[in-house]
């Protein structure tokens, strides 16, 4: 999982000319707990991302953080190693039922940390924002 991980930490920095925050409060979500849970990154103020290369389960559990993350605009991006085809849409019906259209994006990565598409990934990830801010 490390590898998919710094891959998608590596596109993310890539996207955004390395302005997205991974770290600090902005990537917190409190729960009511003393530990808040933490998305992947934060951007421009007002985007949460979720960077996910995990099974299905686990990337729609992901989506609870970001549709509960303060931030108004939400970013999950996948890397479709250990999830079915299925998964980003399923993702796109959640957060569609708390998140209006225009303010959300599911992309998917056609590269991940075994097998790497930096150019590619950072260009999937970039236009998303970019519909995003707009």
């Amino acid at each position: 999982m490390g590898v998919h991980d710094e891959y998608g930490k590596q596109i993310l920095r890539s996207a955004t000319d390395g302005a997205v925050e991974l770290i600090g409060s902005g990537v917190e979500v409190d729960y009511g707990t003393k530990s808040p849970a933490r998305i992947d990154a934060v951007f421009d103020g007002r985007i949460v991302i979720e960077v996910e290369a995990r099974t299905g389960k686990q990337v729609r559990g992901a989506v609870l953080d970001l549709v509960c993350h303060p931030y108004p605009k939400k970013l999950l991006v996948c890397m479709s190693r250990n999830m079915s085809k299925d998964v980003p849409e399923q993702c796109r019906n959640i957060l569609a039922r708390f998140v209006s259209e225009q303010d959300f994006q599911v992309v998917v990565l056609e590269g991940d940390g075994e097998h790497p598409r930096p150019r590619k990934d950072s260009r999937i990830v970039a236009d998303a924002l970019l519909k995003l801010e707009g």
